[in-house]
């Protein structure tokens, strides 16, 4: 265990005994079905839709109705459009009025901020009463009440979960909770197979490798259409995916490249974008565009550009990627008539003590709020508790419905149903799952055991993820946007609002002129100098006082 889960979890038995100094509360207990009387208890609860457009949560999709019978309480749903939910639901946070029980959190909003002004209710004193299974998962993850608790001391969401933290649903019913060591749904670089096979070279390890499969993919035609059309590698999102090359400098970022902070083993904060890590990450993308091995467009990159680049039979690897999508580009390829195409995930680059490191995302983010005009706010919380983590919410977010999405065999293995894998209406197995409401938009975790029955036609993607060592797995830094950040005050965030853009637009700016030799790597120094001007100093100092406070120090 790290320095990071070892103080969290300090911190965080200290805050349950402050919360219990001078009052005697009632610890969760394991909740009773049903939670109440059927046809006497409704909740309104107000969401973005469904990601599977056609099957609205306004139609009391199957698993709603699979909770509803469980636990007594309908739900009476505010449905709201995803491309419009965060205006429409902002808008109407900002009024305060005639607010809905339960809400999803905006993408856009400050979950903080929500609790500060008195919209969103203060959950600590709910969770601990009535939130069994939260409890449950704080306890053996002390990190996740890190992670949902305020400046201000308090709890003002109720979280959902990437991987990471909840294996299989029945672990959370028996309450032996073994922990899903390195996600399976990975965020790394992906390669050709297939290319590499043709020009009889194999994965790359190390970072000699990489330049030297990117050259050949370049020189030796691995398409075969004759031309020197390949483009050895992009990124896929934005251009700091291509920051991945790092990791042979021993610096890694989480989830798609995007975090610039982390924590050294002191526990101080460091800022990535001016370390001698940073330039020498640099000074290798540097090489490889003046050799024509990085595509001209990386700077411009965005999901929609790769895939078009990959559906062409042009693209030879891809910096940072989720491994979800390999299924879809090569079944791209496949239908493009490239029969032999093949993506796979490469482990990350043998960093300077020839260790492949991988990075976990992070996985705790504010989801779900219970509105100030909440009527039964104890109710509220363990339903919300109950549809997250229970093993029948579990099972229901993951897998869908038994007996119409899945079954269990009497050695307790999961399935999908030929419905759910080999759709009549074409429709592939997650889209199916949402279509009946899982995997969907309310707080749930994404169990290990999730990715593994979805993926079962996907072997090799699954042992990728099951080959890292407990030693190989790092934890990310507690950074994911407004809904999973450090606890910062009003205070912090105004000094955040006031450098921020200008630090990361620079450090962007620059970044390009580096890697295309618009600007020599000389004046590294000068760049951080000038960062440092803009204010990162003053950025670093709040960072770390947010931190030390997620820890319990401050």
């Amino acid at each position: 265990m790290n320095r990071q889960k070892k103080l969290a979890g300090v911190i965080a038995g200290l805050c349950t005994m402050s919360l219990m100094v001078g009052t005697v509360q009632a610890a969760a207990v394991k909740p009773e079905l049903p939670l109440a009387e059927p046809g006497t208890e409704t909740l309104t609860v107000a969401t973005m839709d469904n990601w599977f457009a056609t099957a609205s949560y306004a139609d009391n999709l199957p698993i709603y109705q699979e909770l509803e019978e469980m636990t007594g309480v309908k739900i009476e749903w505010e449905v709201i459009p995803i491309n419009d939910y965060d205006q429409v639901m902002g808008t109407r946070l900002a009024s305060g009025q005639n607010l809905p029980d339960i809400f999803m959190i905006p993408w856009e909003a400050n979950a903080d901020q929500l609790g500060f002004d008195g919209i969103a209710m203060p959950l600590n004193d709910l969770i601990e009463e009535n939130a069994y299974y939260l409890n449950m998962l704080m306890d053996k993850y002390p990190v996740i009440r890190s992670g949902i608790t305020t400046s201000d001391g308090n709890i003002y969401s109720y979280p959902g979960f990437g991987e990471g933290y909840v294996n299989k649903a029945e672990e959370m019913e028996t309450g032996e909770l073994v922990d899903p060591g390195a996600n399976l749904c990975l965020n790394v670089s992906m390669i050709r197979k297939d290319w590499l096979d043709k020009l009889g070279l194999e994965v790359p390890e190390t970072l000699d490798d990489w330049y030297n499969v990117l050259k050949a993919f370049k020189t030796q035609d691995p398409n075969g259409n004759g031309k020197a059309d390949e483009i050895p590698i992009t990124s896929t999102f934005n251009m700091r995916d291509i920051y991945r090359f790092g990791e042979a400098f021993g610096l890694y970022r989480a989830g798609n490249a995007e975090c610039r902070w982390g924590v050294d083993e002191e526990g101080k904060i460091f800022f990535k974008d001016t370390t001698e890590e940073f330039r020498q990450t640099l000074e290798f993308l540097n090489k490889l565009y003046a050799e024509g091995l990085l595509d001209p467009e990386y700077a411009t990159a965005g999901y929609d550009k790769t895939t078009e680049k990959i559906n062409r039979d042009l693209l030879g690897a891809v910096a940072s990627d989720w491994m979800s999508n390999i299924g879809t580009y090569n079944a791209n390829l496949k239908t493009a008539g490239v029969e032999d195409a093949n993506w796979v995930p490469v482990k990350p680059i043998l960093n300077p003590d020839g260790e492949s490191k991988i990075m976990n995302r992070w996985s705790v983010w504010k989801t779900a709020a219970i509105s100030k005009d909440c009527k039964n706010p104890e109710l509220a919380m363990k339903w919300l508790d109950f549809q997250c983590l229970s093993a029948q919410g579990v099972a229901l977010s993951n897998y869908g419905v038994e007996g119409v999405s899945y079954t269990k065999g009497e050695d307790g293995i999961i399935a999908l149903t030929e419905t759910a894998t080999n759709n009549p209406d074409g429709i592939g197995p997650q889209e199916y799952l949402r279509s009946l409401g899982a995997w969907g938009q309310l707080p749930y975790p994404q169990a290990k055991e999730g990715y593994e029955v979805l993926w079962a036609d996907q072997s090799g993607i699954v042992e990728f993820g099951q080959s890292f060592a407990a030693d190989q797995v790092l934890d990310p830094f507690p950074n994911n946007g407004t809904k999973a950040n450090l606890p910062f005050t009003d205070e912090e965030n105004d000094i955040r609002s006031e450098f921020e853009t200008i630090i990361e637009t620079y450090c962007d700016e620059m970044a390009i002129k580096f890697i295309e030799g618009k600007e020599s790597l000389d004046k590294f120094d000068e760049y951080v100098a000038t960062l440092e001007s803009y204010g990162l100093a003053e950025l670093l100092k709040i960072h770390q006082a947010a931190y030390e406070r997620f820890l319990g120090e401050s």
